[in-house]
């Protein structure tokens, strides 16, 4: 039975930091290999969680069990006439590291880049944070809508006896909010295009078809309508990042078992499928977006 890795499911820890990579030219792929056999062991001595996925170029180099429908992450652009999107940026390969020291993510996510140069750059990087009770800057409880722990390897893993068995759909976003804008929304205009109160996260009775629980919380037989059986579940581990040129958002960081289910409430939050724009993208927007697939921990160790 293939083992998801297991810091997909562990308790987050205060700091996190993602590293996207892609190959240069001539890159060495048992070099590559190496690296990344080498940056999980460390990470495991110091008992931070290393999370290691690849984009869908880059995981059929590296094995034969890849999972059904596994595509790229394009820019998914408005029809509206606002100009809102989601940029896509997908790069080769995803490092996440979690831990409560942020010097130990620094010094393992450092020494992962130095073994990886000449073979792999950098193409960006976000350090983030748990901001209180895990809140997103805009003062909402993120991931409220989480299935129960025990549910999660059921929501988030690929089922025995299918292609990627034990891994993971991964979608990495950075979102940028327009904090300035939205803390002179009042409260109950802010609730009203998120879905929940601000307080307590409680779901609200009647949505507004721009919400944005209307867009993402997928039910049968629609959206957001409380009451009825979810569908398409994802398991969130979003947390904020405010960088020194003032810049602060959300760094947003899911898995499912199928990747199907990103791509749907992405068209649905802009406006593709005839639905309303979702409020949100007029306070925030991606810079950056990559789909990814973080495979199981026997086919990790085979690469070395």
């Amino acid at each position: 039975m293939p083992t998801p890795q297991p810091g997909i499911f562990s308790t987050m820890m205060r700091y996190q930091w993602f590293l996207h990579l892609s190959r240069v030219e001539g890159a060495d792929l048992n070099a590559i290999k190496k690296a990344i056999a080498d940056t999980r062991r460390a990470s495991a001595s110091a008992g931070a969680q290393c999370v290691v996925s690849f984009g869908p170029r880059f995981l059929p180099d590296l094995t034969n069990d890849v999972p059904e429908d596994f595509q790229p992450y394009p820019t998914y652009e408005s029809i509206d006439g606002s100009g809102r999107q989601a940029r896509g940026t997908q790069e080769e390969m995803l490092l996440w590291y979690n831990h409560d020291d942020k010097g130990l993510i620094w010094k393992l996510q450092w020494d992962a880049r130095q073994a990886l140069k000449g073979h792999m750059n950098v193409a960006r990087e976000t350090p983030t944070f748990v901001y209180g009770a895990s809140l997103d800057m805009t003062g909402f409880i993120d991931g409220t809508g989480n299935p129960e722990p025990e549910r999660q390897r059921q929501v988030a893993a690929v089922a025995d006896g299918q292609p990627g068995a034990g891994g993971s759909h991964v979608i990495a976003q950075r979102w940028i909010h327009d904090l300035e804008a939205w803390e002179k929304l009042p409260v109950q205009k802010q609730e009203e295009n998120f879905g929940r109160t601000k307080r307590d996260s409680k779901h609200l009775d009647n949505l507004a078809p721009q919400s944005h629980l209307a867009h993402v919380e997928l039910v049968e037989g629609g959206v957001g309508a409380p009451g009825k059986p979810k569908r398409d579940e994802i398991v969130r581990r979003s947390t904020p990042y405010a960088f020194h040129d003032g810049s602060v958002g959300l760094y947003f960081f899911a898995f499912c078992k199928t990747q199907a289910p990103f791509r749907e409430r992405m068209e649905r939050m802009y406006g593709r499928n005839g639905e309303p724009r979702d409020m949100l993208t007029d306070f925030s927007n991606p810079a950056s977006g990559s789909y990814y697939f973080a495979p199981s921990v026997e086919m990790l160790d085979s690469l070395g």
